[in-house]
């Protein structure tokens, strides 16, 4: 891919790998490799239903709270290329179960109690955590370029492992081509993909978080 360097060192640079640290409380050598896509304008309209990235909408309030009750396993952040507005939350939802309007709601409600969109200029990025309720509304008639990742640590067994795996990323990532960043960076995503494939070797048939 042209440019390809470029692309990686964005994710493995200190201005992301700073506030991820910062935000999960590890060292970099705790880091885990994961997601990192390049999000587009649809050829036609569509939305996300609302969810948590590693909760299923089947789970009780007492089965939520047992996993927002423990760290975050993750950061993931969107860095918008052009305005983008497309990204819908509930803030504060990361840290408590729904309430009983949020499981009442319709799953592409477009109206949740206390729902704010994320109103991202050209150059902004967006740290939040996974399980914060959310949803993506996408228009066809508005240009999209944003950068969407995702960092995660080490441990935590097969839940975690379910999160990033149930991508496919294992199929691929021996692939990717790290020479062309520079030292220190260069060492740094070596060591994030090892932890990965260590991830993933001990980690199999993980599943899905959600059935959709």
């Amino acid at each position: 891919m042209p440019d390809h360097a470029l692309f990686a060192s964005s994710y493995f640079a200190h201005t992301v790998v700073d506030p991820v640290t910062e935000l999960l409380g590890v060292v970099p050598d705790e880091l885990v490799m994961e997601l990192y896509n390049l999000l587009i304008r649809p050829d036609a309209d569509f939305a996300l239903r609302w969810h948590r990235d590693d909760i299923p909408p089947t789970a009780t309030a007492d089965e939520e709270m047992a996993r927002l009750g423990q760290k975050a396993w993750h950061a993931q952040w969107n860095l918008a290329l052009f305005d983008d507005c497309s990204l819908v939350v509930v803030p504060g939802s990361h840290k408590r179960a729904r309430t009983a309007e949020e499981r009442a709601a319709e799953p592409w409600e477009d109206n949740m109690p206390g729902q704010e969109v994320v109103q991202m200029r050209a150059g902004d990025v967006v740290f939040y955590n996974n399980n914060i309720l959310h949803r993506g509304v996408y228009s066809r008639d508005v240009e999209r370029m944003t950068l969407h990742g995702s960092m995660g640590v080490v441990g935590h067994g097969k839940e975690r492992a379910r999160n990033v795996l149930q991508h496919g990323v294992g199929g691929w990532v021996q692939k990717c081509d790290f020479s062309g960043l520079e030292e220190g960076v260069r060492e740094r995503a070596e060591g994030m993909r090892q932890r990965l494939v260590d991830m993933g070797s001990v980690n199999r048939d993980v599943g899905f978080a959600q059935e959709d």
